[in-house]
């Protein structure tokens, strides 16, 4: 004998009924964790796209069971709509839950790199101006050790010169694409996102550079060298002049090198719960453009910004009369630096590699994370 239900079906079938509404409310609930912050015409965006999502779905079956005795297009109607909007509330969370999965476990992209050529011991330190706080706490240690061990440190970071602010402008406009100050940006950046820009964290090692001045080297070029370079392209070069004229012809918002600077206004004004969210968001796709997963195009401008400066820090390794080096630039740098400096003496190999992780995720969502992990029950 068997026995019929409200919806019509088996008891089987009224067992997994039950079980896809209760999997869709806790979907729902995860959702609603984290999209209660948001702006209510954003929440009132998400219900209304519900909505339309459980109507259509709602047209398919009317076309279907129109006949049917047992259909009730009211009853359908309102299922399919209340559906729709506890699968809209979880699906509006699922990029940011995405997002602090990635910042935990996607790729390493930041490198620590040891190499020497038998006489010079190197140790390269990728760096991401933009960071979470462990990350440059953890750098700074190490420049410090490196101190006591007898290393000289090399920095990042292209020079101005002197009575020529013209060339910073430059530098600005023509290979940023920006008016605002680089280091500016950077810490509008940090500050918006919850993280931090790497110079806060360099103050410990001023004294040792005042004391010690030949130990700490800045290996880099200075704005007249980028822009006798790039004025070198545009002469030489037709691909990369066209390739510059195509650039200045695009659209401002697809012509400069700081997409996130429009973000970063709009969030300005975000609530401290909203900016928790952001600060998620920031890590994740920060992490994904220092990894080279966020589909981001060539920029004609790299050969200057990247291809000059690898040529001139591995230059700068070469020449060195220093035994032991220890070099803190950007991740980006490394495989056309590693690659010159081979170019210019084939002796130098490379001899361990460790990943460091720059982005973490919040403190606050780190203990809530320990929390709920402290509060397992264990065997």
């Amino acid at each position: 004998m068997t026995s019929t239900t409200s919806s019509g079906g088996s008891p089987w079938g009224s067992r997994l009924y039950g079980a896809f509404w209760l999997a869709l409310i806790l979907f729902a609930v995860s959702g609603l964790l984290v999209v209660y912050t948001l702006p209510a015409w954003m929440m009132v965006l998400i219900v209304l796209g519900g909505i339309l999502a459980g109507s259509l779905l709602f047209v398919l079956r009317w076309v279907f069971k129109r006949q049917s005795a047992e259909f009730s297009a009211g009853r359908s109607f309102i299922a399919f709509a209340c559906a729709g909007i506890l699968a809209s509330l979880g699906f509006a969370a699922a990029p940011l839950y995405y997002l602090a999965f990635w910042v935990q476990s996607g790729p390493i992209a930041v490198p620590l790199v040891h190499f020497s050529n038998g006489k010079k011991q190197v140790v390269f330190q990728g760096m991401q101006h933009v960071a979470s706080e462990d990350f440059f706490k953890s750098v700074v240690f190490d420049l410090q050790k490196a101190l006591v061990d007898g290393y000289t440190l090399f920095y990042e970071g292209v020079q101005p010169v002197a009575g020529r602010p013209d060339l910073d402008e430059w530098f600005n406009k023509t290979l940023r694409g920006s008016d605002t100050d680089l280091s500016a940006g950077y810490v509008k950046l940090a500050d918006n996102c919850g993280l931090k820009f790497q110079l806060t964290y360099f103050q410990p090692l001023l004294a040792d550079q005042a004391a010690n001045p030949s130990r700490h080297v800045t290996a880099d070029v200075n704005y007249l060298e980028m822009k006798n370079e790039y004025d070198r392209l545009l002469a030489s070069e037709p691909a990369f002049a066209s390739a510059i004229a195509a650039r200045a012809a695009a659209p401002k918002k697809d012509a400069g090198t700081d997409p996130v600077l429009p973000l970063l206004e709009a969030i300005s004004s975000a609530t401290p719960d909203q900016k928790k969210l952001v600060g998620i968001v920031c890590r994740g796709v920060l992490g994904m453009a220092v990894s080279g997963q966020s589909g981001n195009k060539h920029n004609p401008t790299d050969r200057i910004i990247l291809d000059l400066r690898n040529r001139a820090l591995a230059k700068f390794v070469a020449d060195s009369n220093a035994e032991k080096i220890y070099i803190t630039y950007g991740a980006a740098h490394f495989p056309g630096f590693f690659s010159e400096l081979q170019r210019l003496d084939p002796k130098f190999a490379i001899s361990a590699v460790k990943g460091v992780r720059p982005m973490t995720l919040p403190d606050d969502v780190k203990l809530a994370r320990s929390a709920v992990m402290n509060a397992a029950p264990t065997k």
